[in-house]
Formats: structure tokens, C-alpha cells, sequence
């Protein structure tokens, strides 16, 4: 159970929006350019029930060597008894993403890893996502303990521009997908371990954020629905607040099999 919150609140602190201020501004276009993003750095601390502090999660974006050429890293690690639990669990995901012509940014590489420590002894696995655009293809590759299991190519739907999820938000982030106010619906093309499938965004109207009684009713509420088996969640549902200085202070990742409600809270930020 404790490995099932571990990802899920990793997607919480992926999703870092940027919201304005003064209270009127939050009908204003919040896209920055992708210049103010390089060097933001994140840490999270994970809650569920009376447990504290039971993981924490790290989100990084740098630039590269290479111009025009990011890279995004999102590292979790369980604490504590979690740690104990799960084997010092520790699971990075990073992302290798060009930056286009029309200012968007498309997925180069994909990266996942997961090391524990169990039955006195290392584990890891691996998963990479290649994005090949010109063949029309994603190439994907498992690795266990180091040895290449699988490596299949799996053929991109006519007309989409799939990316991954690290890739997916910062293009929110810089208003690829549109505007970000309140009201607003994005469906964005993904790849993941479960195939092609739309992520879908909501940003929740001042009437649906009062409904949610646990967060502050100022800021800005933002829902997301991904592929329920993903994150291994009945409903698939995602929300992430964010205070007037447009920093991420609280998420909840609903309805994790065998856990209930998951609590993830900024617990540190810097460069």
C-alpha cells in the first residue's frame, strides 16, 4: 500500500501552475515563458491518515548543454517507517524536452526508475520512452536489475502530438494548451505505460472551488483526471491548490485503492 502513494503525489507536484496575485488577475492569461521556469525546485511531504511526513517528492527544471534542449527531474523517496515499509523506495522519472519553433515543447526522452531495498538486496527497474516524431513512433524499453527485458515501438495515433507527463506541464505552464483562467478545460495528448491517452485538466469555477471544503477559498483550484490504473485510484481525480503568489501549497489525490485520500503539502522551495 505505501508504494501506491508514492506516484500519485508525484503528480501533484508536477502539476505547478502559476497563478496571479490580485484576486481580478485570475481571469488574466498565467503563462510564463519558459525562461522564468528554468532553475525552479520543489520539495513535497506526503500525509495519509494520522501518518506524517510519510514520503517527499522533488521536482527540478534545468537547462542542458544543448540549445534549446530542458530537462526535468521529479525524484520520490519514502521516509521513515514508509522507508522501513517499501524498501527505501526511491522512484525518478526525468524528461529530455525540446523547445519548437512555435514555442511549444515536445518530449525527446522519457526516463522512469524505481530502486528498493529488499531481502538484502538492491532492486530496480527502469522504463525509457523514445519519442522518434519523424517515424511516427514511441519506443519503449523495460530494464530489470540492468538487463534489457522488452523493447517494442508503438505507432503515434494520426494527427497527435503525444507527449509526456513532465512534458505535458510546462507546456501548461507556458500557455500551449491555452490561457489559464478559470473555467478553462485542456484534454492533452499523452503517452504513458498504459498507452495513448488525453490527460484531462480543469480549472474549477469560484462556484465548483467552494464545494471543496478542504481548501482555502481563495487561490486557485485546478482538477485533473487521468487513466484511473495509472495511479491505481477509483475515480482518477487530482487536486491542486495554489495561493495568490501562485505557489502550490496542497494537493490530494483522491480515492487510492486501499487508502483513501492522499494529502501531498509544499514543504520547501527554491533554485
Amino acid at each position: 500500500m505505501i508504494n501506491k502513494v508514492v506516484l500519485p503525489m508525484f503528480f501533484v507536484s508536477m502539476l505547478l501552475l502559476s497563478v496571479p496575485g490580485h484576486p481580478r488577475a485570475q481571469q488574466a492569461d498565467t503563462s510564463k515563458p519558459i525562461e522564468q521556469l528554468v532553475g525552479e525546485n520543489y520539495l513535497y511531504s506526503i500525509d495519509f491518515l494520522f501518518f506524517k511526513r510519510l514520503a517527499e517528492g522533488e521536482l527540478r527544471f534545468t537547462e542542458t548543454d544543448r540549445p534549446n534542449i530542458y530537462k526535468a527531474e521529479l525524484i520520490g523517496r519514502t521516509l521513515g517507517v514508509a522507508s522501513w515499509l517499501a524498501g527505501n523506495r526511491t522512484q525518478t522519472y526525468t524528461s529530455l524536452m525540446e523547445l519548437t519553433a512555435n514555442g511549444s515543447l515536445r518530449s525527446i526522452e522519457h526516463h522512469g526508475k524505481i530502486v528498493k531495498h529488499r531481502w538484502g538486496k538492491w532492486q530496480s527497474r527502469e522504463r525509457r520512452h523514445l519519442y522518434d516524431y519523424a517515424q511516427g513512433k514511441v519506443f519503449e524499453e523495460k530494464t530489470n536489475e540492468g538487463v534489457l527485458r522488452s523493447k517494442q515501438g508503438h505507432d503515434i495515433p494520426e494527427g497527435q502530438y503525444p507527449v509526456d507527463m513532465l512534458t505535458a506541464f510546462y507546456n501548461l505552464r507556458t500557455g500551449v494548451y491555452g490561457p489559464l483562467v478559470r473555467g478553462a478545460h485542456y484534454l492533452i495528448p499523452t503517452y504513458s505505460g498504459k498507452g495513448f491517452v488525453d490527460m484531462e485538466v480543469n480549472v474549477l469555477t469560484a462556484e465548483q472551488h467552494a464545494k471543496q471544503k478542504y481548501f482555502p477559498s481563495h487561490g486557485l483550484l485546478v482538477l485533473a483526471k487521468i487513466d484511473p490504473q495509472i495511479f491505481e485510484t477509483d475515480s482518477g481525480n487530482l487536486y491542486f491548490w495554489f495561493n495568490e503568489e501562485g505557489i502550490p501549497e496542497r494537493g490530494i489525490v483522491k480515492d487510492v485503492i486501499g487508502l483513501g485520500d492522499v494529502h501531498g503539502y509544499l514543504q520547501k522551495e527554491g533554485t
